[in-house]
């Protein structure tokens, strides 16, 4: 059983959310968390399973027939931009049958509830691409901290260019730290670029300008490129186990206090999730970074602080605090998910 917290979600505390009485402290050694750096993609290959290969197949036997007239063949929506999005969509919800659907949001809902810490999903879209369509630039950041890309795409099988999504690095978003006026750059080095492989879950930062190069060379939908959309969303703490919601907001109540009191204000925004393993005695035995797409916001620094210590800093702050969490003694085990949005 999962419990949701009564606390909407922890987010920045310069947003407003959660009082805080101190500033960020005077820099100081940060060595305890060894920090891998954020994570703003990600890929999980045969995420469907068969599942996939159902969606994909009535998709293909709706197309089958191209002098057949019915519903499903009217149900798209050409959804031309100029200069910015090209593509035929309609929404999964209305095009799939119910059980087909279902099986479709429980996995996303439940990667997301697992892998990120979100509890939910936008309603998904349905796009297919066919000659001429594209996404150029742009990004999501008011939908969700995720974006999620799920292919139905025949890929190997493909007869057309194009279709990658392409994602700025982040070193291009940061382009001028550590810039070496020494070495060229090209096309790869600037943009990442994601083949949609059949049932390959693409997961990103939404804050990311991204895209899709544009599909030339197959007008048959039954071709071209095949995704399903959306986005992850509410990210909110939530537990799992013999601990109570009451005793979850216990024991989280003084090491959120004092973790805001010390990051405050936080010089970086982003999405950070973590996951609390707690023992029946009320200890946490493991603290696990589930999603961190944390970055540096120079506009926070306090005066005297150096940019590269404030990941760290917050990321050290919520190892001391959150790993030193006691809560309740209980009949079993606990997992405890806490999101903090800063924003």
């Amino acid at each position: 059983e999962m419990l949701v917290l009564a606390s909407p979600g922890l987010s920045s505390p310069r947003g407003g959310a959660v009082s805080c009485v101190a500033r960020l402290r005077s820099p100081k050694p940060l060595a305890q968390y060894e920090d891998p750096g954020p994570e703003h993609l990600r890929t999980v290959d045969g995420f469907l399973g068969e599942t996939a290969e159902t969606l994909r197949t009535v998709f293909d036997e709706r197309f089958e027939e191209p002098r057949q007239a019915h519903p499903m063949r009217f149900c798209w929506d050409y959804w031309h931009v100029p200069s910015q999005y090209t593509l035929h969509r309609t929404q999964a919800a209305s095009y799939f049958d119910e059980d087909a659907f279902a099986a479709l949001t429980d996995a996303l809902t439940a990667f997301g509830q697992r892998e990120l810490g979100c509890r939910a999903i936008s309603p998904p879209w349905l796009s297919f691409y066919v000659d001429g369509c594209e996404q150029r630039l742009h990004a999501d950041v008011p939908q969700g901290p995720f974006a999620f890309v799920l292919s139905l795409t025949r890929w190997e099988e493909r007869r057309f260019s194009g279709g990658e999504t392409s994602l700025l690095r982040p070193e291009t978003l940061d382009y001028w730290r550590g810039f070496d006026s020494s070495v060229g750059l090209e096309r790869g080095d600037l943009v990442a670029e994601v083949q949609p492989l059949f049932d390959r879950l693409t997961v990103f930062d939404a804050r990311l300008p991204h895209g899709v190069s544009r599909v030339e060379g197959e007008r048959d939908p039954r071709g071209g490129r095949l995704v399903l959309h959306g986005w992850f969303t509410e990210p909110a703490p939530f537990s799992e186990g013999a601990l109570t919601e009451e005793e979850v907001g216990e024991g989280l109540a003084a090491p959120l206090e004092a973790l805001y009191a010390e990051i405050s204000p936080p010089a970086v925004t982003g999405l950070l999730a973590v996951r609390l393993e707690v023992g029946a005695d009320g200890t946490v035995a493991a603290l696990r970074h589930l999603a961190d797409t944390l970055v540096v916001d120079p506009s926070q620094l306090q005066r005297g602080a150096e940019a590269d210590d404030a990941r760290p800093a917050v990321l050290n702050a919520v190892e001391t605090h959150l790993g030193g969490a006691r809560f309740a003694p209980s009949g079993g085990n606990s997992s405890v998910t806490v999101p903090f949005l800063f924003d």
